[in-house]
C-alpha cells in the first residue's frame, strides 16, 4: 500500500497555474490513498477529484480535509481537525487519521490530539495510521505523546513514526517538510525568511498494531519540491510525504 499526506497550501499564489502543479505532483506519486489538508472548497475538492483520477474520496469541508483512494472508503468520522476513513487491504482493515492541528496555540493543539486519540482508541481495526500537517516538529509534546515519550492529559498514544524508522535502516537524512531556505514561497511570494528554522511538521506514523505483526515499511519519501517555471513557486510552501508498506 503507497500513503501520502500533502498540505497543498490554501493561498491565491500562483493560482490557478499551480493547482495544476498540485495535481502533477499528485498523479506523479502514483498513490494508493493520498491525504490533503488546505482544500479551499468544493469547487477545490471537485477540480481535484476529477483530475487526479481517484474512484473514491471524502470530504471533511469545515476542516479543508480530502481523502483521495483507490480502495472503496468503507466510512467516515469527521473529529476535530482531523478526518478519519477505514479502508480494507489483503483482509486487513486500515483506518487513516487525516489530520491538520491548530498552528496558533500548543494548547490547542494539546487538547485535539488527546481528543483525537481518545475517540478513536476503541475503534477496531488492524491498523491505524495517523498522518498530516501537525504544525509542529519532532521536538513538540504533539510529537512525544504520539511515540509514548509523554503523556498528556492522563493519556497516552503509542505511534512509530516511519519517517524516522526509514531514515535509520537505510542510514539517510531527514528532510524538512516546511523549509525557510529552499521553498519559493519565502523569497517570492512572500519576504524571504531568516528567522524561523526549517522543520518537518507533515508525519506518517503507524499506531502500534500488537497482536498484529508489523507491515514491512519499503519506501519513504518527500515530493513537491519541483519549481515551477510559470509560477515561480513549489505546488506547495509544504512538501509531501509518501510511504510505501508491506502487510
Amino acid at each position: 500500500m503507497r500513503l501520502a499526506t500533502y498540505n497543498i497550501w490554501n493561498s491565491p499564489a500562483g493560482m490557478p497555474l499551480r493547482l495544476a502543479q498540485i495535481v502533477n505532483e499528485i498523479v506523479n506519486q502514483n498513490m494508493d490513498i493520498v491525504c490533503l489538508q488546505e482544500v479551499a472548497d468544493i469547487k477545490t475538492q471537485d477540480e481535484l477529484v476529477l483530475q487526479c483520477k481517484y474512484p473514491y474520496s471524502c470530504f471533511y469541508p469545515q476542516a479543508g480535509l480530502l481523502v483521495l483512494s483507490r480502495l472503496p472508503i468503507e466510512g467516515s468520522l469527521e473529529l476535530p481537525y482531523a478526518l478519519a476513513v477505514r479502508v480494507t487491504e489483503n483482509q486487513k482493515s486500515i483506518i487513516l487519521i487525516n489530520v491538520h492541528l491548530p498552528w496558533d496555540s500548543v494548547i490547542k493543539q494539546e487538547n485535539t490530539i488527546v481528543e483525537i486519540t481518545e475517540r478513536t482508541r476503541q475503534i477496531q481495526t488492524d491498523y491505524m495510521f495517523i498522518l498530516g500537517d501537525f504544525n509542529n516538529s519532532e521536538n513538540s509534546s504533539i510529537y512525544r505523546f504520539l511515540k509514548n515519550e509523554q503523556s498528556l492529559q492522563g493519556c497516552e498514544a503509542y505511534f512509530y513514526d516511519l519517517a524516522e524508522a526509514f531514515a535509520e535502516i537505510t542510514g539517510t537524512a531527514i528532510y524538512p517538510t516546511l523549509n525557510f531556505r529552499e521553498n519559493p514561497r519565502w523569497g517570492v511570494f512572500q519576504k524571504r525568511n531568516t528567522i524561523e528554522v526549517s522543520r518537518r511538521f507533515d508525519f506518517v506514523m503507524l499506531k502500534n498494531p500488537y497482536p498484529e505483526a508489523f507491515p514491512t515499511l519499503k519506501k519513504y519519501g518527500i515530493f513537491g519540491r519541483d519549481i515551477s517555471k510559470e509560477t515561480g513557486l513549489a505546488a506547495s510552501d509544504h512538501y509531501g510525504v509518501c510511504v510505501e508498506l508491506e502487510f
